[in-house]
């Protein structure tokens, strides 16, 4: 790791990991580290990430969990559909139909419906 924008712009920019960038890059991880020491890059251990997915229905701002209005809404509609009887499949294709995104901008699972009302 010779270059400094080439290994900023993977770190920074990308925001890959120094194990990310070991992998793709071939090195060994100490050398990577070291790189980004030399160059004085901030490593993702020196800031406050959030470890963990967000939970659906926030977003992660400024190191705090805040709602997010659309989210927030989808979970209300999953709310109404569980209390009128539909199973969490029936409810997964509902969404799927409406054409509502996951978090990720998946395809709507029962599972992800149960963990979202055990949640909620």
């Amino acid at each position: 790791m010779r270059s400094r924008s080439a290994l900023d712009a993977l770190h920074a920019v990308e925001g890959l990991s120094a194990r990310e960038i070991t992998r793709l890059a071939g090195a060994s991880r100490a050398g990577v580290l070291n790189a980004l020491d030399r160059f004085g890059i901030e490593r993702n251990a020196d800031k406050a990430t959030r470890i963990g997915p967000v939970p659906f229905g926030f977003d992660y701002l400024n190191f705090k969990l805040v709602k997010n209005k659309a989210e927030q809404e989808v979970i209300r509609i999953i709310r109404q559909y569980r209390v009128s009887d539909l199973s969490l499949r029936e409810i997964a294709g509902k969404l799927n139909q409406g054409l509502i995104p996951t978090k990720n901008c998946g395809v709507w699972q029962a599972n992800t419906v149960r963990r979202i009302l055990a949640h909620a």
